[in-house]
């Protein structure tokens, strides 16, 4: 399995140093910088190469998008110019709720988003990608929504999140369904309630989720990386979206920890 640190796990309040350092321990030499943590990016992309560490993704977060604000292109267009400066070879923007809207309305905003900002990243050399998103009031879920999307805007790809599409539909069905779209994974862990539980959050499918480090949960997550395609396996790479969320174990050595038994899957 190619990992990839996903930077948001130890903060993206933090200084990037952090995440570079647990990289570092987890013996993982790929990143997905999620934002530019506080950075500029042409220093958050030497503060990489001087690690040996690989930029192999960048995440940022649309919020004035999402609030309605009216200067929101120049949000996307900030993201973009950041991941060219990082030389990042895939972004992806994910759709959360749309503020002021429900799940209907708010999905058709962000169908007609991606449409406008697929096109103006093929000016950018980097391929742009969605995820399903895990929440209730998430837009954008199941694998025929997800698809619909990607038909509507060509050129987007998908950075499939198996732990998130299981929220609403099944994902093994969901990834089959848009597989020849996906360019990155993520891979997380569910602890799955059927009735309301303290530290659990209502999900689609009318089921409770809490997070939980990987392999403690309900998520059959070896079954799922058996049916990837063998390209896949070979040619992506795999953020573990991971802690010991109990708090006992520090963020870097739970990443470690995961990452020891995940790499040679």
């Amino acid at each position: 399995m190619n990992l990839s640190m996903m930077s948001c796990m130890i903060g993206c309040s933090r200084p990037p140093e952090e995440t570079i350092n647990a990289a570092k321990l987890a013996q993982i030499d790929a990143v997905d910088w999620v934002t530019c943590h506080n950075t500029p990016a042409k220093e958050l992309k030497k503060l990489s190469d001087d690690a040996g560490l690989k930029i192999v993704a960048f995440t940022d977060f649309v919020y004035k998008f999402q609030k309605g604000s009216p200067d929101w292109k120049d949000e996307y267009r900030t993201i973009f110019d950041n991941a060219a400066v990082l030389e990042a070879p895939i972004v992806m923007i994910p759709p959360f709720a749309i503020e002021g809207k429900d799940r209907t309305e708010g999905y058709k905003i962000w169908k007609e988003y991606y449409v406008t900002v697929t096109e103006e990243a093929k000016k950018y050399p980097f391929t742009l990608t969605l995820e399903s998103t895990g929440m209730l009031t998430s837009p954008v879920v199941t694998g025929e929504e997800v698809l619909e999307i990607l038909q509507a805007a060509p050129g987007l790809k998908v950075t499939f999140d198996e732990g998130n599409t299981a929220t609403a539909c099944d994902p093994f069905k969901a990834y089959e369904l848009i597989k020849d779209y996906v360019v990155h994974f993520h891979l997380k862990d569910w602890k799955i309630y059927d009735k309301p539980t303290e530290g659990a959050s209502p999900s689609r499918d009318g089921k409770y989720r809490a997070n939980i480090l990987i392999g403690e949960g309900d998520m059959d997550l070896k079954a799922f990386w058996d049916i990837v395609t063998p390209e896949q396996k070979k040619n992506c790479h795999v953020n573990l979206e991971t802690l010991d969320f109990t708090g006992r174990i520090p963020r870097e050595v739970a990443i470690k920890n995961v990452a020891d038994r995940l790499r040679n899957w």
